[in-house]
């Protein structure tokens, strides 16, 4: 038992945001918060994986990447591409030519450490969080785990899975600190406002999270709308979003006046 008189002169209080990477969402009252697990959902294709990526990379804190979606050859290239602004069609036969200028080039990600088992199990996520600790020395302040849909829960049909992987995320974000920031999937046929809502999610999910996002990608943007937020304003419908510039080839995401 704690008191928060005593507590709150911690370092490790739960609730601090991590480093603003897009001021327009912040603006929003929109933030990623340490202790708390928070959702980036939509279909295949919208851009949530990109938007995960671009936190990681940008925000600059000690960070666990669970790429159970995408394999290391993939992810080496689309950061690449994010760090040089360059289009991964560009980067990839110069990172195949030269694998030196490649590994240089990747230096501004160095402080993130990456997991690519493509079904991790909840011991996996275990081992990868210690690992982490053991190697950098320290609690990760962030965990980005892409997809939800791709861990493995034996003995449990798809939705109770969920719940349960949900509840161990939970557990992590309390027990490191870390800001927990999951990729999830929203229902292809669930029609978006423009952005999905919240009752699109799969599994039903929405009780943990303090945070929701879903997004929704157009010609040179990309929608995000808090269809939950414990911290700010949120829009269940999906259907008021912060928009930001979204080039997809060179996997830039920026605040609009940045653009």
């Amino acid at each position: 038992m704690r008191r928060l008189s005593r507590a709150i002169k911690t370092a490790s209080q739960g609730g601090a945001t991590l480093p603003t990477v897009w001021r327009s969402l912040a603006e929003q009252q929109i933030a990623f918060r340490r202790g708390e697990v928070s959702m980036v959902a939509g279909p295949p294709g919208s851009g949530k994986s990109t938007f995960a990526l671009s936190l990681a990379v940008h925000a600059q804190v000690p960070t666990l990447y669970i790429s159970a979606d995408t394999h290391s050859h993939t992810m080496s290239l689309r950061l690449l591409a994010m760090i040089t602004g360059r289009p991964q069609q560009e980067v990839e036969p110069l990172m195949e030519a030269d694998r030196e200028w490649a590994a240089q080039m990747l230096k501004p990600a160095d402080h993130i450490m990456w997991e690519f088992d493509s079904a991790p199990t909840l011991k996996d996520i275990e081992d990868a969080v210690l690992a982490a600790r053991e190697r950098m020395g320290q609690d990760v302040e962030l965990i980005v785990l892409d997809n939800a849909v791709d861990v493995t829960l034996d003995g449990q049909d798809e939705w109770g899975g969920l719940r349960t992987l949900m509840r161990e995320l939970k557990w992590w974000a309390r027990e490191t600190g870390a800001a927990v920031v999951v990729c999830h999937h929203t229902s292809q046929g669930a029609p978006g406002n423009p952005c999905p809502p919240s009752s699109s999610l799969h599994g039903k999910i929405a009780q943990t999270p303090s945070l929701i996002l879903t997004v929704y990608n157009q010609i040179a943007s990309m929608g995000v709308c808090a269809v939950k937020n414990r911290y700010g304003p949120a829009d269940s419908t999906g259907a008021s979003p912060v928009w930001l510039a979204y080039n997809p080839a060179s996997m830039q995401l920026a605040d609009l006046l940045q653009s």
